[in-house]
């Protein structure tokens, strides 16, 4: 009679997924200088620049400078694209990192995103509080806004936070699309990535131009911010869907 020889356990199964995820976000804050430290630094340092911009042109423009004239200020805009970046840099730095410290395709595309969304939730509050500093100085003295500039100068807390929550989990899942992309096919997959981003902006300009345009501009001014903002929710969680079917074939060695 033959034994049954039992099949060898797999290290990862040893260890609870919720804790595997876990320790996947623990690995993308092992170092916080890219993702939580330095975006502020740099914020902070243009936010720094832009207000003296500012005073320098009401010091020469005098009395006569409009009143909205510092509430178009686009400096804050530069982080969403910032962290695409980063989470493009996460998804291929450390796969091939956590692989090998018996992680799961799942386990890292799972803790990468959860950490992203945490992230978004940080970064969305936080600047949802600077915009109320900035409204209780009076625009930092010079009537300004550069945390709450132009479409968010009227909009409460809870909307200017969710928009940046919504603007940041839209960019970072898009990231994380584009770095399993990489990860799995290498410049093939970023060819095929711009390519049909190509293809798509050039749809979309064609239906705008042919029929599209009125009911674009029907969308976003008869609807809330929040309304529309929560539109880009479904766009984040397919970009989220779409990358880990790419991850989730990606060889482990490059």
């Amino acid at each position: 009679m033959m034994a049954a020889v039992a099949a060898p356990v797999r290290p990862e199964a040893l260890v609870p997924a919720g804790r595997r995820v876990w320790n996947v976000v623990r690995l993308h804050v092992a170092n916080p200088w890219p993702s939580v430290i330095l975006p502020w630094i740099v914020l902070v340092s243009i936010h720094a620049l832009t207000w003296s911009i500012w005073a320098i042109i009401s010091h020469y423009a005098g009395p006569g400078i409009e009143e909205d004239a510092f509430r178009y200020a686009g400096g804050v805009s530069w982080l969403v694209i910032y962290m695409m970046i980063i989470a493009i840099q996460a998804m291929n730095a450390g796969f091939r990192f956590a692989l090998g410290f018996s992680s799961t395709r799942r386990d890292y595309y799972l803790g990468t995103v959860a950490f992203f969304a945490m992230m978004a939730v940080v970064y969305g509050v936080g600047l949802g509080l600077l915009a109320l500093l900035e409204r209780a100085t009076d625009g930092w003295g010079m009537n300004g806004s550069f945390y709450a500039p132009a479409y968010l100068y009227d909009e409460p807390f809870a909307v200017v936070a969710f928009h940046y929550v919504a603007l940041y989990l839209l960019f970072t899942t898009m990231g994380c699309l584009v770095g399993a992309l990489f990860v799995r096919w290498r410049a093939n997959g970023l060819y095929l990535y711009f390519g049909a981003l190509a293809l798509a902006v050039v749809a979309l300009v064609w239906w705008l131009l042919d029929a599209g345009w009125g009911v674009t501009v029907d969308f976003f001014t008869a609807n809330p911010l929040a309304v529309v903002m929560a539109w880009t929710l479904p766009v984040s969680v397919a970009f989220a869907a779409v990358g880990w079917l790419v991850l989730r074939r990606a060889p482990a060695r490059g």
